[in-house]
């Protein structure tokens, strides 16, 4: 792999590309049909949160040169908004930052993640939090995960990022028993919690049923009305890769999601 390394000034480069995305996803929500007509309610365009990718050379330190790239980022954060759409940031750095990788002990970590949690703050300034949505995992290699950091020490520093939706891994079979963290931790007025109950790197299909049990397992602790299903990540999470998970399986999960969220809807509020 090629390392990158920054020599003179971060600025935002990708302004023609970021409204092909608007316009693509916009187009495809006009094909669906309005709310009222069973279409989406609102929509989201994901976008990475600043990282210092490669080596810098040219700022003073590496916290400046985050704060840089959470500036250039802000301009692509701003132009998803102003679209109409929900923001949302993907932002795999938080837990590798905070996972043990044997160079550094625990007081660093926490100081480097603060770090990173108050660089990606600086790029959301005065964006409504109602707005965005903090997409946070375990990374794209598919391995045994046995040494994953338990959730319960990622939630708190989660949690001081300024956005109005939290997304996270449960459908991970290591983390599928962290729902009970919840009873533990209060979820701040106004927050949403975005649990993934389906995984990204299984081709199995989750049963709607296990879906519907876990909506209530969460709304149970935080409210009915402070829980949407998502999915654990991406289902092509890696660009230059095959997908892991075949787009027709991928089609059958959404499905199940939607039914699991059905069958929960019903036992939360009633009715038909």
């Amino acid at each position: 792999m090629k390392v990158m390394v920054c020599t003179g000034p971060v600025a935002y480069a990708g302004q023609a590309a970021v409204q092909t995305d608007i316009a693509n996803l916009r187009a495809a929500l006009d094909e669906t049909g309005a709310a009222e007509a069973g279409g989406p309610v609102e929509a989201f365009l994901p976008s990475t949160s600043p990282s210092g990718f490669g080596r810098n050379e040219y700022y003073a330190s590496e916290q400046d040169y985050l704060v840089a790239v959470a500036e250039a980022m802000r301009e692509e954060y701003l132009a998803i908004v102003e679209s109409g759409f929900l923001l949302q940031v993907d932002d795999p750095w938080l837990i590798e930052i905070l996972t043990d990788d044997g160079r550094s002990d625990q007081g660093d970590r926490r100081r480097r993640a603060q770090e990173h949690v108050d660089a990606l703050n600086h790029a959301l300034r005065g964006i409504p939090e109602e707005r965005i949505r903090l997409h946070t995992c375990y990374g794209l290699n598919h391995f045994p995960r046995l040494n994953d950091i338990p959730l319960a020490d990622v939630v708190p520093v989660m949690l001081r990022i300024n956005a109005g939706a939290y997304s996270f891994e449960v459908a991970n079979p290591r983390h599928q028993h962290e729902w009970r963290i919840w009873a533990d931790t209060p979820l701040p007025d106004g927050k949403i919690l975005l649990p993934g109950l389906l995984g990204h790197a299984t081709n199995y299909v989750e049963h709607p049923e296990l879906i519907a049990m876990s909506i209530c397992a969460y709304a149970g602790l935080v409210g009915r009305e402070n829980v949407i299903a998502g999915a654990d990540c991406g289902f092509s999470s890696r660009a230059t890769f095959s997908p892991e998970v075949h787009p027709t399986v991928v089609w059958a999960k959404f499905a199940a999601l939607a039914e699991g969220a059905a069958i929960a809807t019903k036992r939360l509020w009633g009715g038909n």
